[in-house]
């Protein structure tokens, strides 16, 4: 894919310009991965737009061309369909385990509160023939 890199440049004292690329391996691997050989053309063009017309650039036009041999046997493939579902119940299994494990050690019961004390009042009984 095409990409436009702009610069505006203050000042043209220096007469050289020096560009910097990298290509990344993941991009490759990602948008080329039934690709074996691919050419990359790297195209520069320097232009001014300047009010004053006494500003000459010679070689304006620069071009590169890169050949890249990707080897298919590198790719990581995606991960087998069986491991997503054994991950899975492994991790439950796991869960299970810690949840058993603090419910042995009573981590789950309740801290109960003891029952209120019923207040036990000393009275004197009186008898009937008395009342």
């Amino acid at each position: 894919r095409c990409r436009l890199f702009r610069c505006p440049l203050p000042t043209l004292e220096h007469s050289e310009l020096r560009a910097r690329g990298r290509l990344w391996n993941g991009t490759f691997l990602e948008e080329f991965l039934d690709v074996e050989n691919l050419e990359l053309i790297v195209r520069a063009v320097v232009s001014v737009t300047s009010p004053r017309d006494n500003v000459v650039i010679k070689d304006a036009v620069a071009q590169m061309s890169l050949s890249l041999h990707l080897d298919p046997g590198v790719a990581v493939a995606g991960v087998p369909w069986w491991v997503v579902p054994l991950a899975v119940l492994l991790g439950l299994l796991v869960l299970a385990l810690l949840v058993l494990g603090l419910w042995k050690l009573g981590f789950f019961r309740r801290a109960r509160a003891p029952p209120p004390a019923v207040p036990r009042f000393r009275a004197v009984r009186i008898p009937q023939e008395q009342r």
